[in-house]
């Protein structure tokens, strides 16, 4: 009878040390699928604000730079400032007019600087106020403003 206890013993033993080992398994399965999913995030939220901020640098420098020509590319941009503008984008990075529903922001500043006009665009996650991509940009003027 004892050697049917100790047999029994250790199936019992070797189940708990497999179910054990299988939970570890998991996860760290888990956990790897997390960490993906948040580099998923943070790569999409890159992607998209750097196309974001390129984009209104190849306006400027592909225009006049003024105010109104940005605008008239960006319609749904909002002057925020003298040479700022503001644009408001949602969670799926497409343009929306009201704060309310936007996720991200892109801020536009122009810098004229004698014959030089510099661009600079921050994008931001509006929930925190942390900065996802910024480009500075120059476009040669050849006036001395």
């Amino acid at each position: 009878m004892k050697r049917k206890n100790a047999g029994t013993s250790l199936f019992l033993m070797e189940m708990i040390i497999i179910v054990l080992f299988f939970s570890v398994a998991s996860a760290v399965c888990v956990q790897a699928f997390v960490n993906a999913h948040l580099l998923d995030r943070q790569t999409r939220e890159l992607n998209h604000a750097v196309i974001i901020a390129q984009g209104f640098a190849d306006v400027v420098r592909g225009t006049d730079g003024s105010i109104e020509s940005i605008l008239k590319a960006y319609p749904m941009a909002v002057e925020s400032g003298e040479l700022e503008l503001t644009a408001y984008y949602d969670k799926d990075f497409e343009p929306c007019s009201a704060q309310d529903e936007s996720a991200y922001i892109a801020s536009l500043e122009l810098k004229p600087e004698k014959k030089l006009q510099t661009v600079t665009v921050s994008v931001r996650i509006l929930e925190d106020d942390s900065e996802i991509y910024t480009l500075t940009a120059s476009k040669y003027t050849g006036t001395t403003e």
